[in-house]
């Protein structure tokens, strides 16, 4: 178990700046290439090293059943469709194959 000292590193941050920031993390997201770039940039301007900030946001989403932090959804759902499509692309391929040329 952590002790509350180590839990409040940033004491001179209260709850509210902290659920801005998780939010400024949230409105980056689809703008940045990952969680640690919306981080880093979050983390400058309230002068914190930026695994505070991925640790706040981490907290949040774990605490609201939300998406896992950095996921990209859409993009996550848009491999999906293509691995799936290429695994159709390969049975119909082998279907093929295995029917041989028509007569």
């Amino acid at each position: 178990m952590t002790s509350p000292e180590f839990e409040r590193r940033y004491g001179w941050i209260d709850g509210e700046i902290r659920a801005l920031a998780v939010d400024a993390v949230r409105d980056l997201l689809p703008h940045v290439g990952s969680l640690w770039a919306a981080c880093c940039e979050v983390s400058s301007q309230l002068s914190v090293h930026p695994n505070t900030i991925k640790n706040w946001y981490r907290r949040t989403v774990d605490d609201h059943d939300s998406p896992a932090a950095g996921t990209n959804l859409q993009l996550t759902s848009a491999r999906e469709q293509v691995r799936a499509l290429q695994r159709l692309n390969a049975n119909l391929a082998a279907a093929l194959k295995d029917r041989g040329t028509p007569p």
